[in-house]
């Protein structure tokens, strides 16, 4: 079981986002209070600020620039190793299968084209996804080594 002590919460992934993407600085300030919900987790409706950076990644992809994509994984990577239960899930469900299912559709971008920045436990939890759309395995909680 994962330890609860030091996750990142759901308050902090904004911040960890602008420090990882901080091409994104200019556009989060003008669309910040969009995705804003007292009612959820950390006040934001972070599957929605997700859809919007695997967006925007794929629109690098798709432009040929992968220059944020080393810290754009590390931070994916990171919010799944230490982050609290609803931010680890957002980094496997909110990143990685948002990258999956909704680059091909609303971007034209194949999604095995982000393969080779995944890190090691992202890659894990990449081809745990794929068996679950492809074979209904269900995704296991993949335990960081």
């Amino acid at each position: 079981m994962r330890s609860t002590e030091a996750r990142v919460t759901a308050e902090q992934v904004p911040v960890l986002m602008l420090t990882a993407l901080p091409s994104l600085r200019d556009e989060w300030a003008e669309i910040a209070d969009d995705n804003a919900d007292p009612g959820s987790p950390g006040g934001r409706l972070g599957y929605l600020d997700a859809a919007w950076v695997v967006g925007h990644l794929a629109d690098r992809l798709a432009a040929g620039d992968t220059s944020e994509f080393d810290a754009a994984f590390d931070y994916i990577e990171h919010l799944i190793r230490h982050g609290d239960p609803y931010v680890s899930e957002l980094g496997v469900i909110g990143y990685l299968e948002g990258m999956q299912m909704q680059t091909v559709t609303s971007r034209g971008v194949d999604p095995e084209a982000f393969q080779p920045w995944l890190r090691p436990l992202s890659a894990q939890y990449w081809e745990a996804i794929d068996r679950f759309w492809k074979l209904g395995t269900p995704i296991p909680d993949i335990e960081p080594d």
